[in-house]
Protein backbone atom coordinates (compact mmCIF):
# COMPACT_ATOMS: atom_id res chain seq x y z
CA UNK A 1 0.00 0.00 0.00
CA UNK A 2 1.34 3.42 -1.15
CA UNK A 3 2.33 5.82 1.52
CA UNK A 4 3.75 9.12 2.23
CA UNK A 5 7.71 9.82 3.25
CA UNK A 6 9.91 12.68 3.81
CA UNK A 7 11.91 13.80 0.64
CA UNK A 8 15.01 15.01 2.24
CA UNK A 9 15.97 16.57 -1.07
CA UNK A 10 12.57 18.79 -1.36
CA UNK A 11 12.35 19.75 2.66
CA UNK A 12 16.29 21.01 2.16
CA UNK A 13 15.26 22.83 -1.09
CA UNK A 14 12.01 24.35 1.00
CA UNK A 15 14.15 25.43 4.01
CA UNK A 16 16.63 27.12 1.93
CA UNK A 17 13.94 29.01 0.03
CA UNK A 18 12.17 30.02 2.79
CA UNK A 19 15.52 31.46 4.85
CA UNK A 20 15.81 33.45 1.49
CA UNK A 21 12.70 34.89 1.53
CA UNK A 22 13.01 35.30 4.87
CA UNK A 23 16.42 37.64 4.64
CA UNK A 24 15.04 39.32 1.83
CA UNK A 25 11.86 40.87 3.97
CA UNK A 26 14.54 41.71 6.60
CA UNK A 27 16.27 43.37 4.64
CA UNK A 28 13.64 45.44 2.76
CA UNK A 29 12.38 46.18 6.42
CA UNK A 30 16.22 47.56 7.79
CA UNK A 31 16.31 49.26 4.30
CA UNK A 32 13.52 51.31 4.73
CA UNK A 33 13.78 52.04 7.91
CA UNK A 34 16.90 53.52 7.20
CA UNK A 35 15.88 55.60 4.56
CA UNK A 36 13.27 57.30 6.26
CA UNK A 37 15.67 57.76 9.01
CA UNK A 38 17.95 59.07 6.89
CA UNK A 39 15.68 61.57 5.08
CA UNK A 40 14.28 62.95 8.66
CA UNK A 41 17.40 62.74 10.75
CA UNK A 42 20.45 62.94 8.21
CA UNK A 43 23.41 60.34 8.88
CA UNK A 44 24.06 60.94 12.44
CA UNK A 45 20.31 60.73 13.67
CA UNK A 46 19.78 57.50 11.98
CA UNK A 47 22.88 56.30 13.69
CA UNK A 48 21.83 57.58 16.90
CA UNK A 49 18.33 55.90 16.49
CA UNK A 50 20.10 52.59 15.21
CA UNK A 51 22.19 52.06 18.25
CA UNK A 52 19.59 53.05 20.66
CA UNK A 53 17.34 50.55 19.24
CA UNK A 54 20.07 47.78 19.05
CA UNK A 55 20.72 48.70 23.07
CA UNK A 56 17.74 48.08 23.71
CA UNK A 57 17.23 44.57 21.82
CA UNK A 58 20.89 44.33 24.00
CA UNK A 59 19.43 44.86 27.23
CA UNK A 60 16.27 43.82 27.17
CA UNK A 61 16.77 40.08 25.92
CA UNK A 62 13.59 37.72 24.45
CA UNK A 63 11.51 37.10 27.02
CA UNK A 64 11.76 33.33 28.58
CA UNK A 65 8.78 31.32 30.51
CA UNK A 66 8.20 33.96 32.79
CA UNK A 67 6.38 35.39 29.68
CA UNK A 68 4.23 32.84 30.19
CA UNK A 69 3.59 33.25 33.90
CA UNK A 70 3.36 36.82 34.58
CA UNK A 71 1.40 37.48 30.84
CA UNK A 72 -0.69 34.55 30.04
CA UNK A 73 -1.21 32.95 34.31
CA UNK A 74 0.87 30.01 32.49
CA UNK A 75 1.58 27.28 35.26
CA UNK A 76 5.12 25.08 35.12
CA UNK A 77 4.27 21.85 34.44
CA UNK A 78 6.04 19.25 36.56
CA UNK A 79 7.48 16.54 34.95
CA UNK A 80 5.76 13.54 37.35
CA UNK A 81 2.53 15.38 36.21
CA UNK A 82 3.45 14.33 32.31
CA UNK A 83 6.88 12.60 31.93
CA UNK A 84 5.83 11.38 28.67
CA UNK A 85 5.60 14.72 27.32
CA UNK A 86 8.11 16.00 28.53
CA UNK A 87 10.12 12.70 27.39
CA UNK A 88 9.26 13.76 23.74
CA UNK A 89 10.05 17.43 24.00
CA UNK A 90 13.57 16.71 25.60
CA UNK A 91 13.54 14.51 22.08
CA UNK A 92 12.94 16.95 20.20
CA UNK A 93 14.90 19.46 21.48
CA UNK A 94 17.63 17.14 21.92
CA UNK A 95 17.13 16.88 17.58
CA UNK A 96 16.91 20.72 17.50
CA UNK A 97 20.38 21.27 18.71
CA UNK A 98 18.62 23.03 21.98
CA UNK A 99 18.65 22.53 25.44
CA UNK A 100 15.80 20.97 27.72
CA UNK A 101 12.61 23.03 27.35
CA UNK A 102 10.69 24.30 29.92
CA UNK A 103 6.98 23.05 29.68
CA UNK A 104 4.06 25.79 30.96
CA UNK A 105 0.51 25.05 30.47
CA UNK A 106 -1.93 27.54 29.73
CA UNK A 107 -5.87 27.49 31.59
CA UNK A 108 -6.95 28.31 28.50
CA UNK A 109 -9.77 26.45 25.97
CA UNK A 110 -8.20 28.07 23.13
CA UNK A 111 -6.09 25.39 20.81
CA UNK A 112 -2.56 27.36 21.33
CA UNK A 113 0.57 26.50 21.58
CA UNK A 114 3.77 29.15 21.96
CA UNK A 115 7.35 29.34 22.08
CA UNK A 116 9.92 31.49 24.25
CA UNK A 117 13.26 31.94 25.30
CA UNK A 118 16.85 30.80 23.47
CA UNK A 119 18.81 27.69 22.65
CA UNK A 120 20.00 27.66 25.97
CA UNK A 121 16.52 27.69 27.56
CA UNK A 122 13.50 27.59 25.17
CA UNK A 123 10.17 27.57 27.27
CA UNK A 124 7.40 25.66 25.25
CA UNK A 125 3.32 26.78 26.45
CA UNK A 126 0.38 24.58 25.59
CA UNK A 127 -3.25 24.90 26.36
CA UNK A 128 -5.56 23.12 28.18
CA UNK A 129 -7.36 23.04 25.09
CA UNK A 130 -4.87 21.65 22.40
CA UNK A 131 -3.79 19.04 24.77
CA UNK A 132 -7.00 18.26 25.09
CA UNK A 133 -8.01 17.62 21.26
CA UNK A 134 -5.15 16.45 19.53
CA UNK A 135 -3.59 13.01 19.72
CA UNK A 136 -0.21 12.45 20.58
CA UNK A 137 1.25 12.26 17.24
CA UNK A 138 0.22 15.94 16.49
CA UNK A 139 1.05 17.18 19.97
CA UNK A 140 4.51 15.46 18.85
CA UNK A 141 4.08 17.64 15.38
CA UNK A 142 3.29 20.99 17.61
CA UNK A 143 5.99 20.53 20.27
CA UNK A 144 8.50 20.57 16.87
CA UNK A 145 7.16 23.20 15.12
CA UNK A 146 7.56 25.57 18.30
CA UNK A 147 11.31 24.32 19.00
CA UNK A 148 12.11 24.87 15.25
CA UNK A 149 10.85 28.73 16.19
CA UNK A 150 13.68 28.58 18.76
CA UNK A 151 15.85 27.02 16.07
CA UNK A 152 15.73 29.35 13.85
CA UNK A 153 15.82 32.30 16.12
CA UNK A 154 12.22 33.46 15.23
CA UNK A 155 11.89 35.44 18.50
CA UNK A 156 14.78 37.46 17.72
CA UNK A 157 14.30 37.86 14.54
CA UNK A 158 10.68 38.91 14.89
CA UNK A 159 12.07 41.35 17.75
CA UNK A 160 14.45 43.01 15.17
CA UNK A 161 11.52 43.25 12.62
CA UNK A 162 9.10 44.98 15.23
CA UNK A 163 12.15 47.36 15.82
CA UNK A 164 12.57 48.24 12.60
CA UNK A 165 9.07 48.96 12.34
CA UNK A 166 8.84 51.07 15.35
CA UNK A 167 11.91 53.35 13.84
CA UNK A 168 9.98 53.06 10.95
CA UNK A 169 6.99 54.74 12.23
CA UNK A 170 8.21 57.03 14.85
CA UNK A 171 10.88 58.99 11.97
CA UNK A 172 8.29 59.50 9.49
CA UNK A 173 5.82 60.57 12.57
CA UNK A 174 8.78 62.93 13.59
CA UNK A 175 8.81 64.14 9.90
CA UNK A 176 5.28 64.48 9.33
CA UNK A 177 5.37 66.65 12.10
CA UNK A 178 8.56 68.88 11.32
CA UNK A 179 6.67 69.29 7.90
CA UNK A 180 3.45 70.02 9.47
CA UNK A 181 5.70 73.20 11.73
CA UNK A 182 7.51 74.64 8.83
CA UNK A 183 4.09 74.94 6.95
CA UNK A 184 3.52 78.72 8.78
CA UNK A 185 6.63 79.81 7.26
CA UNK A 186 5.40 79.51 3.88
CA UNK A 187 7.75 80.91 1.07
CA UNK A 188 10.41 80.49 3.80
CA UNK A 189 10.55 77.01 4.17
CA UNK A 190 12.02 74.87 1.17
CA UNK A 191 9.78 73.16 -0.29
CA UNK A 192 9.50 69.11 0.75
CA UNK A 193 9.37 66.84 -2.37
CA UNK A 194 6.62 65.27 -3.56
CA UNK A 195 8.10 61.46 -3.26
CA UNK A 196 9.55 62.38 0.32
CA UNK A 197 6.20 63.19 1.79
CA UNK A 198 4.69 60.19 -0.08
CA UNK A 199 6.92 58.29 1.75
CA UNK A 200 6.45 59.31 5.03
CA UNK A 201 3.35 58.66 4.47
CA UNK A 202 3.20 55.19 3.46
CA UNK A 203 6.33 53.99 5.16
CA UNK A 204 4.59 52.84 8.27
CA UNK A 205 2.21 51.06 6.67
CA UNK A 206 4.92 49.44 3.94
CA UNK A 207 6.89 48.62 7.78
CA UNK A 208 4.11 46.83 8.95
CA UNK A 209 2.86 44.79 5.85
CA UNK A 210 6.88 43.88 5.42
CA UNK A 211 6.90 42.63 9.27
CA UNK A 212 3.92 40.54 9.14
CA UNK A 213 4.81 38.77 5.69
CA UNK A 214 8.10 38.03 7.73
CA UNK A 215 6.58 36.49 9.61
CA UNK A 216 4.27 34.45 7.99
CA UNK A 217 7.66 33.41 6.00
CA UNK A 218 8.88 32.63 9.30
CA UNK A 219 5.78 30.07 10.17
CA UNK A 220 6.65 28.15 6.55
CA UNK A 221 9.75 28.08 8.19
CA UNK A 222 9.55 26.79 11.24
CA UNK A 223 6.88 24.02 9.37
CA UNK A 224 9.35 22.80 7.53
CA UNK A 225 12.07 22.46 10.74
CA UNK A 226 9.16 20.91 12.62
CA UNK A 227 8.97 18.05 9.75
CA UNK A 228 13.10 17.90 10.18
CA UNK A 229 12.63 17.05 13.41
CA UNK A 230 9.93 14.82 13.69
CA UNK A 231 10.08 12.75 9.98
CA UNK A 232 6.72 13.43 9.93
CA UNK A 233 4.74 15.58 7.48
CA UNK A 234 1.43 13.76 7.74
CA UNK A 235 2.19 14.09 11.65
CA UNK A 236 1.61 18.08 11.01
CA UNK A 237 -0.41 18.20 8.37
CA UNK A 238 -3.12 16.64 10.92
CA UNK A 239 -2.57 18.53 13.44
CA UNK A 240 -3.10 21.72 11.50
CA UNK A 241 -6.50 20.30 9.79
CA UNK A 242 -7.45 19.69 13.14
CA UNK A 243 -6.87 23.07 14.73
CA UNK A 244 -8.97 24.88 11.16
CA UNK A 245 -12.01 21.78 11.85
CA UNK A 246 -12.14 22.37 15.81
CA UNK A 247 -11.17 26.34 16.26
CA UNK A 248 -11.32 27.78 12.46
CA UNK A 249 -9.96 30.74 11.16
CA UNK A 250 -11.39 34.36 11.35
CA UNK A 251 -10.05 35.99 8.37
CA UNK A 252 -10.77 32.89 6.43
CA UNK A 253 -14.74 33.41 7.44
CA UNK A 254 -14.55 36.46 6.55
CA UNK A 255 -13.09 35.83 2.86
CA UNK A 256 -15.76 33.21 2.92
CA UNK A 257 -18.42 36.42 3.39
CA UNK A 258 -17.12 38.04 0.74
CA UNK A 259 -14.55 39.97 2.19
CA UNK A 260 -11.58 41.48 0.23
CA UNK A 261 -8.65 38.76 -0.27
CA UNK A 262 -5.93 42.20 0.00
CA UNK A 263 -7.39 41.99 4.14
CA UNK A 264 -4.48 38.75 3.94
CA UNK A 265 -1.72 41.01 3.75
CA UNK A 266 -2.35 41.49 7.70
CA UNK A 267 -2.52 37.67 8.51
CA UNK A 268 0.42 36.78 11.09
CA UNK A 269 -0.01 33.34 9.95
CA UNK A 270 -0.22 31.76 6.21
CA UNK A 271 -3.92 30.49 5.78
CA UNK A 272 -4.01 26.36 6.70
CA UNK A 273 -4.08 25.53 3.42
CA UNK A 274 -1.46 26.71 2.60
CA UNK A 275 0.88 25.27 4.87
CA UNK A 276 -0.39 22.36 4.33
CA UNK A 277 0.18 22.77 0.47
CA UNK A 278 3.83 23.79 1.61
CA UNK A 279 4.05 20.62 3.78
CA UNK A 280 2.56 18.87 0.68
CA UNK A 281 5.61 19.32 -1.21
CA UNK A 282 8.43 17.97 1.34
CA UNK A 283 7.04 14.25 0.65
CA UNK A 284 6.76 11.46 -1.91
CA UNK A 285 4.64 8.64 -2.22
CA UNK A 286 6.33 5.16 -1.89
CA UNK A 287 5.45 1.44 -0.91
CA UNK A 288 7.29 1.75 2.59
CA UNK A 289 5.80 2.74 5.60
CA UNK A 290 7.10 5.99 7.36
CA UNK A 291 9.02 5.47 10.39
CA UNK A 292 6.85 6.97 13.27
CA UNK A 293 9.83 9.38 14.74
CA UNK A 294 7.03 11.23 17.23
CA UNK A 295 6.40 8.06 19.12
CA UNK A 296 8.70 7.00 22.27
CA UNK A 297 8.22 3.81 23.84
CA UNK A 298 8.11 4.97 27.84
CA UNK A 299 5.51 3.96 30.61
CA UNK A 300 1.77 6.28 30.31
CA UNK A 301 2.14 9.17 33.22
CA UNK A 302 -0.99 9.69 35.47
CA UNK A 303 -4.09 10.39 33.98
CA UNK A 304 -4.50 13.83 35.91
CA UNK A 305 -1.93 17.04 36.06
CA UNK A 306 -1.83 18.64 39.79
CA UNK A 307 -3.18 21.94 40.53
CA UNK A 308 -6.81 20.22 39.89
CA UNK A 309 -6.90 20.50 36.78
CA UNK A 310 -8.93 18.17 34.69
CA UNK A 311 -6.68 17.74 31.85
CA UNK A 312 -5.57 14.62 30.63
CA UNK A 313 -2.69 13.70 28.07
CA UNK A 314 -0.97 10.29 27.21
CA UNK A 315 1.49 8.96 24.78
Amino acid sequence: MARLLLDPGSLARQLRLNRLESALLLTGLSGLAGLVGLLVAGFEGLISAALAALLLLIVFPAPGGALFRHALGGIPLPEAAAPALHALARQLAARAGLGPPELYLLPMRELQAMAAGDAERPAIALTQGLLAALPPREVAAVIAHELAHVRHGDLQVMRLAAAAASLTRAMSMLGLISLALLLPAGIFAAPAPPWALLLLLLAPTLGDLLSLSLSRRREYLADAGAVELTGDPAGLAQALARLERLQGDDWERLAARGGPRWLRLFRTHPTIRERIARLAETVVVAPAPPPEAWRIAIAAPPRRFPHRLAQRWWL
